[in-house]
């Protein structure tokens, strides 16, 4: 068949490695200058039931079987988790075998050790299918001269589809999660999407590919979608913004913002248009250049068909490696940056309430750029919302403000914040 031969041994066979299986299978049908050749498959059950039908001889649950085999030159791990993971891919790259991960958890914790490993071993780590939603923006990012101004991007699928479906069906969000789970769009246990840390774990590989060093996880701030309420997502629409679980970096000199965060983002942007599983990114580079993605966040063959492009680089001989390292950015904090909010108070309906919340806010210089108060209370112990949508203000301004005024004998439960992000195209 083909002149290049790739021989592969892959780890998982589940949703995204059977799409493998079934790319693999259909690209060897096809005439072309390289041929993959599946020569193993490590599964945890090898009597389990699979949509994907692969010969019987081919699965295994022994790892070595892979690792100790000289025949195959390329790893594939689509498993997860950090362990065993981590030492799979590692003993791979000592071996002299080529990687391709999807693993963006163990990538954002110790992408600097697996790229030296693959550097001083001569060997590729393909990492694209980390975030299928901006895998063909990988090699721009590696390669460009030019530093990231600023990066803006939907990076959770499951996170999108219950925004998304929160303002479609008019429901809360533990309703909709819960039917997520109930077809598949979230885990069981959903804790790493809905509260940020997938997104993070993205935001940090992208990063590290354009600056040449991985962030430090801790460094970047996290913040998920729990507290967000259909009532949210209503009162956001007639400010003109929908809600989003962001991932944003943003350079200005030496000085980064990393973060992860829901936030307003104006009904007009690409980024607020995006529904249901649907992932994208916006980037601007230094000289004003602007690009811009949008692609499936989940399914088997986004995924799988991230990781194929990452395998015919390695028929072809290319390498995806860290770009030279740029110059270390200071890290801001996240009470340094400066942003419009969108603040909801619950209170008691009383004379007054409004000129209280203003007043700590005036004092705090934080300006209001628009209110929303609707409905009276149906008992005189209820609460009604108070929307504030405010003008630029810095962040420890806002929640120092926030502090004084959820202390106030009037105001019921914690305030929610939520920031406001313009986006890019």
């Amino acid at each position: 068949m083909g002149e290049k031969v790739v021989r592969i041994g892959l780890f998982g066979l589940g949703t995204v490695g059977g799409g493998i299986v079934e790319l693999l299978q259909r690209k060897n049908k096809e005439k072309g200058d390289y041929e993959f050749i599946l020569e193993k498959i490590v599964v945890k059950h090898l009597d389990k039931e699979r949509p994907t039908s692969v010969p019987s001889h081919l699965l295994t649950t022994n790892h070595q079987e892979i690792l100790e085999n000289p025949k195959i030159d390329t790893v594939i791990e689509v498993i997860g988790g950090i362990n065993p993971a981590k030492e799979i891919i590692l003993e791979a790259l000592r071996k002299g075998k080529n990687v391709v991960t999807a693993n963006k958890a163990l990538l954002a914790r110790i992408g600097s050790q697996l790229f030296r490993e693959a550097i001083k071993n001569d060997c590729y780590l393909g990492v694209r299918a980390s975030n299928v939603a901006s895998y063909r923006l990988i090699e721009s990012l590696t390669f460009s001269p030019f530093q990231i101004e600023k990066l803006v991007g939907v990076f959770n699928a499951t996170c999108n589809y219950i925004l998304t479906q929160m303002e479609k069906k008019k429901e809360n969000f533990s309703s909709v999660l819960e039917k997520a789970q109930e077809i598949g769009y979230a885990e069981q246990d959903p804790s790493n999407d809905i509260d940020g840390y997938d997104t993070a774990h993205k935001l940090v590989v992208l990063l590290s590919l354009a600056m040449g060093y991985f962030l430090p996880l801790e460094s970047v701030f996290i913040e998920g979608i729990r507290r967000i309420s259909y009532q949210d997502i209503l009162f956001a629409r007639e400010l003109g913004y929908r809600i989003k679980l962001l991932a944003i970096a943003k350079r200005r000199d030496n000085n980064l913002e990393v973060r992860v965060h829901p936030a307003l983002v104006p009904m007009d942007k690409e980024l607020a248009q995006l529904e249901g599983i649907e992932n994208g990114l916006e980037l601007r580079d230094e000289v004003g250049v602007e690009v811009g993605m949008r692609a499936p966040g989940a399914g088997k063959y986004p995924t799988a068909t991230a990781i194929l492009e990452d395998l015919i680089c390695i028929a072809k001989g290319r390498k995806l490696i860290l770009p030279q390292q740029r110059r270390y950015l200071n890290l801001k904090k996240i009470g340094e940056i400066e942003s419009e909010y969108y603040l909801r108070f619950n209170v008691l309906d009383r004379v007054g309430v409004l000129a209280k919340i203003s007043g700590i806010l005036g004092s705090h210089n934080i300006s209001i750029k628009s209110v929303i108060q609707k409905g009276k209370a149906k008992k005189s112990l209820s609460s009604v919302p108070i929307i504030m949508l405010t003008h630029e203000a810095k962040e420890e301004a806002t929640q120092d403000a926030l502090k004084k005024i959820d202390a106030l004998p009037v105001v019921k439960g914690k305030s929610l914040l939520i920031r406001v992000e313009e986006g890019i195209l």
